[in-house]
């Protein structure tokens, strides 16, 4: 059977889940009432297990029946159940229905309208509708604040290998389904709660700057770089530092945000890291800027992520080659013989790049000098380009050929460079 988790609740919604009425092999067939249509009356709705479902009738004030329908359940001629109502305002209120053995559970959420019992889908972050019946695991409850209409919520606890993970799932009314609320929706990971956040790889300053001047991209590789790792799902909540190859992970084990910014510590061996971070965009979900102490050299320091200190934070981007693509690649180049190409961004990140019928997939990190990066065929194997950056306005390009999973690029051509089509070139 299913917990109610009734120590969690407000007192609205304690009263709410006191119309919960819950059925047992041996129990006469339960009945809850609520005005569920919003016409000011209530209605009475009764219920049996059967091997069909759990057959549900809706009577009026007067006991006439105006409404009925089966609901899932799993298998079986006698199976425990229960029924609960959900206010939703003035239309009324929703009916739930669950059913459970020990190998499945099975809910299911109705909404009387014109004298009939139809079903209100419960949608994920996908917008696909739940599994009519899933294995047991799940604490569902209905929430409810003052004048607005009640939420579903289901909540979970497993163990994962960063320790325990509680995920919570809230669903809101939208008129004919309930829809996943991610503002109301999360996990937390050893009781620390898990943000959302875009994921992206910041930069020293020192790093960024090596970037725009698109010259030897490999330099920013001593430098260091910070990754916050967030996913519910998995339980990650943990810092990666990086610098010359090396990689640092700092489970983080105390987190609080308060309007756009966020503090947390995270530990690696005998280290805390102390951090910082300024949070921008929707739902305040983009580090912007962190800052970083207690790692110690060469860790300590002040981070963003790629695009964030170039023209006003007009964009961010998630790591080097999706800059790069965006900010130096796409545009117009001139060979020495006249010949001209045009690269244009594709698609959403990870970026790739499009000249004619090619395909390409920007590699930076199996780049080596004097090679700054590699546009790879998206297919994986044949014709693509060693570029070698020359500033923001030419770069070096070898064709070669890439087989199959090898790193290794075969040089398939001699370099040429190529100039952007309307720069100004050899200004001081």
């Amino acid at each position: 059977m299913r917990q109610d988790g009734g120590h969690r609740l407000t007192a609205v919604a304690a009263a709410l889940l006191a119309l919960r009425v819950a059925a047992s092999p041996a129990a006469a067939a339960p009945t809850v009432s609520a005005d569920l249509d919003g016409d000011g009356t209530s209605e009475t709705v009764t219920a049996s297990a059967s091997k069909s479902g759990i057959k549900v009738e809706v009577r009026d004030a007067r006991g006439k029946r105006i409404a009925d329908a089966v609901a899932p359940s799993p298998a079986g001629s006698v199976v425990p159940f229960t029924l609960t109502t959900a206010p939703i305002g003035s239309s009324g209120s929703l009916l739930e229905v669950a059913a459970a053995t020990d190998s499945s559970e099975c809910v299911s959420v109705w909404r009387l309208r014109d004298r009939a019992l139809s079903r209100v889908p419960i949608r994920d972050a996908s917008g696909h509708p739940l599994p009519d019946c899933q294995p047991p695991g799940w604490t569902w409850r209905w929430e409810s604040e003052s004048g607005r209409p009640s939420k579903l919520v289901r909540e979970r606890t497993e163990k994962v290998d960063a320790g325990t993970l509680t995920t919570r799932e809230a669903f809101a009314f939208a008129g004919f389904s309930l829809d996943r609320d991610a503002a109301r929706s999360g996990g937390e990971i050893n009781g620390v709660p898990i943000p959302t956040w875009y994921r992206e790889t910041l930069f020293t300053r020192p790093a960024l700057e090596k970037l725009y001047a698109r010259f030897d991209l490999a330099a920013m590789r001593s430098e260091p770089a910070l990754t916050v790792d967030t996913d519910s799902s998995r339980g990650l909540f943990v810092l990666r530092f990086r610098a010359d190859g090396k990689e640092i992970t700092a489970p983080v084990d105390s987190y609080a945000a308060t309007g756009g910014t966020a503090t947390l510590a995270a530990r690696a061996g005998d280290r805390t890291a102390h951090v910082l971070i300024r949070l921008a965009g929707a739902g305040r979900s983009v580090p912007l800027e962190a800052r970083v102490e207690g790692m110690g050299a060469p860790y300590d320091g002040t981070y963003a992520p790629a695009g964030s200190w170039r023209g006003g934070a007009r964009q961010v981007y998630r790591n080097v080659a999706d800059e790069v693509a965006s900010e130096q690649l796409a545009g117009t180049w001139s060979a020495p013989g006249g010949q001209q190409t045009t690269l244009v961004v594709e698609g959403e990140p990870p970026y790739r790049m499009r000249s004619g019928a090619s395909l390409f997939v920007v590699d930076v990190d199996a780049a080596a000098p004097p090679v700054d990066l590699f546009l790879r065929p998206a297919s994986g194997t044949g014709s693509g380009w060693a570029v070698a950056l020359r500033g923001p306005n030419a770069m070096e390009r070898t064709p070669c050929r890439f087989e199959g999973e090898s790193a290794a690029c075969v040089s398939d051509g001699p370099a040429e460079t190529l100039r952007r089509v309307g720069a100004r070139v050899n200004v001081r």
